[in-house]
């Protein structure tokens, strides 16, 4: 008995590696290490007290499954040539607690872009039945492009649908572009596709719509079903063919005008609201639904000075459930919170601008979040992102490198009523040849707001007039969490652990893009350790 006991103990202490973190706010654990699958694409999901990633390379397809609660590796399937060769992934997401594979295929003989599904059971960690075809599309779609082959000499369209899911997650919206027939486009009318489904997949509309204006005097900037089946559409119409924001750099008025079309869930007419922003220069914006009787747009704004991408504040407005657009706000960022953490002189040219009116701006900043609370209020994240070009060398060995930078989290929260909460500049400052493990994921738990980044550990205790320690990516650095309240704002970081030092290995290749939520206490992500290994942590919110 005494052996059989001895026996399940060690069985146990095999399963994971426990380990206090840097900060007693957090606790860590890490799996035992299991065999890495390198992958193109891979998609996270957690359910209960299981976790299941999908992982997608040229013709294979691998799903694991894990223990949430330990962690620990419990199985996989691999499928090889399961899809046609000429399929393109698009997605892997869940719907209405069920979890799909997207993948789109090119049927040249009938000239049809086709868009397959096929479900995915969570408890099992294998698919269901065959592949089935969701829609077709005739003739070709814009997506990206992306260049292949021998020195990039072919190439090809990827992402050709977009896919966003209603506020519920039991309504989903399948958009694309149809390839324009006139290559001008100031010729050229946009021909959108919006196809909805609900939580079953069966279709509840579909809309091929000939944008009222051309390509070169609109600009879209973000679509949204709601929960009744109702589509919106967020478009930026220019008020001639020069395709720019202004028509002389010193202009105050913006050259364009907001426009939202609205197709009300089984008909096909467009009802249009026109929003005059004139002297507000639109860098962002995005639209949510929430639990009330309307939608809410937010975003950032500048006045015009400097450039298009830099920020003078956010605004916000509604949306009525018959497409009309009420309760505008704008909110400025104050002068103080842009010097704040920034460089003397840094700072005297922010005040040497406000003196002379220009305003003072958060510059290169990226919207990159937008969560609405159940009560209506909206939480609004953005990143300073941007790259720089640089020389080495002389002559014939001169060569030209870029330099990716994510610098400093800018969140804001704006309620219900459109009255500004709170505003938090959260500074850190990371530097890469590519983006690899930089920026930062965000998720909500517990009334609080938290943002995972690795980063340099001086900037643990970083006083406001301290400029940022930089984080060089691939060089370690300290996973770290900012916990910020949603009731006033107030924050307070963490290191979680050194990514030099977790047990006895050390971690690589670490991406905020495979940092998911666990439970309303917990979040996961998984990294490679090398000696072709993977591992997966768990970490704990105390």
């Amino acid at each position: 008995m005494k052996k059989l006991l001895l026996v399940f103990c060690i069985f146990i202490s095999m399963m994971s590696y426990s380990q206090k973190s840097l900060s007693t706010d957090y606790s860590y654990k890490a799996s035992q290490p299991y065999k890495v699958f390198d992958a193109s694409s891979k998609y996270y999901f957690a359910n209960g007290n299981e976790a299941m990633t999908v992982k997608v390379h040229k013709d294979e397809v691998l799903i694991q499954k894990f223990d949430a609660t330990k962690p620990a590796f419990l199985k996989e399937k691999l499928y090889e040539k399961r899809f046609p060769k000429n399929f393109s992934l698009e997605s892997v997401l869940e719907l209405n607690n069920k979890y799909y594979l997207f993948y789109s295929s090119w049927d040249g003989d009938k000239e049809k872009e086709q868009l397959f599904y096929n479900e995915i059971d969570f408890k099992s960690g294998e698919f269901v039945g065959e592949p089935k075809l969701l829609f077709d599309v005739k003739g070709k779609l814009a997506g990206s492009m992306v260049a292949g082959g021998f020195m990039n000499f072919s190439v090809g369209v990827t992402d050709k649908f977009d896919f966003l899911l209603s506020h519920d997650k039991k309504n989903m919206l399948v958009q694309y572009r149809k390839k324009p027939e006139v290559k001008r486009d100031v010729n050229s009318y946009d021909i959108i596709g919006l196809h909805a489904f609900d939580g079953d997949l069966k279709n509840t509309s579909s809309n091929e719509l000939k944008m009222p204006y051309t390509e070169r005097r609109m600009d879209n900037l973000d679509y949204h079903l709601d929960n009744y089946g109702n589509l919106y559409l967020l478009t930026k119409v220019f008020h001639d063919d020069s395709n720019k924001d202004k028509k002389k750099k010193k202009d105050e008025e913006a050259n364009y005008h907001l426009e939202l079309f609205m197709i009300k869930a089984g008909t096909n007419k467009i009802d249009i609201t026109k929003f005059e922003n004139k002297s507000k220069f639109i860098n962002r914006l995005w639209i949510f639904d929430t639990s009330k009787d309307f939608l809410v747009a937010g975003g950032y704004f500048s006045n015009g000075k400097g450039d298009k991408s830099d920020s003078d504040g956010i605004l916000a407005f509604k949306i009525s459930q018959d497409g009309k657009i009420y309760d505008e706000v704008y909110h400025d960022i104050p002068l103080e919170l842009l010097n704040q953490n920034e460089s003397k002189k840094v700072v005297k040219k922010n005040e040497k601008k406000e003196k002379k009116g220009d305003g003072a701006k958060f510059t290169n900043l990226k919207l990159k979040d937008l969560v609405v609370n159940p009560d209506g209020s909206m939480i609004l994240v953005g990143e300073q992102e941007f790259i720089t070009y640089h020389t080495s060398g002389t002559g014939n060995n001169m060569r030209t490198y870029t330099r990716h930078h994510f610098q400093d989290i800018f969140i804001s929260k704006i309620s219900v009523s459109g009255q500004l909460d709170w505003m938090k500049k959260i500074p850190k400052s990371q530097i890469g040849s590519s983006k690899g493990g930089m920026s930062y994921k965000y998720f909500n738990a517990n009334n609080s707001h938290y943002l995972v980044f690795l980063d340099n550990v001086k900037n643990i205790d970083l006083e406001d007039d301290k400029v940022p320690a930089v984080h060089q990516d691939g060089k370690g650095g300290y996973l770290t969490s900012v916990k910020i309240s949603d009731a006033d704002g107030s924050y307070k970081k963490g290191s979680i652990l050194n990514a030099r030092d977790v047990e006895d290995f050390k971690l690589h290749q670490f991406s905020t893009n495979r940092v998911f939520k666990v439970s309303e206490n917990s979040f996961m992500f998984e990294s490679y350790k090398k000696q072709k290994e993977d591992i997966m942590i768990k970490v704990e919110l105390n």
